[in-house]
């Protein structure tokens, strides 16, 4: 059975602003925290950014599988380090402050390691719902997120 979790954080942006910085690899560097900037590494099927893409921040691959902008946004892992059969979904919700930022993910993990998995990436998760929400509210021009074409 696989492990579930979940962090959220509220935003005074946009959800579509939110989206953007979600669904743009180029832009997690402005909200992530990442030693090495994220690139896109294909483009999806109907949409450059959209279900099919292939993002990168090495060690880590992922694959677009979810895209409703500016609702639901979701990706499974490719390549990186544990869990296995990893996938989040992310989605933005209205609430009284603005946005809801809800991250979402379950894998497998390997035998012995689920709750220590858990505890990382929920807390791994809650520091990204609080990012993006954060820098989505302060996003200055030059960010990746402001390009034309992200949704």
């Amino acid at each position: 059975m696989p492990h579930e979790i979940e962090a959220t954080a509220t935003s005074s942006a946009a959800p579509e602003v939110i989206f953007k910085h979600l669904c743009v690899a180029e832009a997690w560097g402005e909200w992530g925290g990442f030693w090495v900037r994220g690139r896109r590494e294909s483009a999806g099927e109907d949409h450059p950014n959209g279900i099919g893409a292939v993002r990168c921040v090495p060690p880590w691959r992922e694959e677009v599988v979810a895209w409703d902008p500016p609702r639901h946004y979701g990706y499974i892992s490719l390549a990186g380090p544990p869990p296995r059969r990893f996938r989040a979904d992310i989605t933005l919700e209205p609430h009284s402050a603005g946005t809801l930022v809800r991250w979402r993910g379950a894998f497998d993990g390997l035998p012995g390691t689920g709750p220590f998995t858990r505890t990382v990436l929920r807390r791994r998760f809650g520091l990204y719902a609080r990012r993006v929400a954060w820098h989505s509210e302060r996003c200055e021009p030059g960010c990746p997120a402001r390009l034309p074409g992200a949704l």
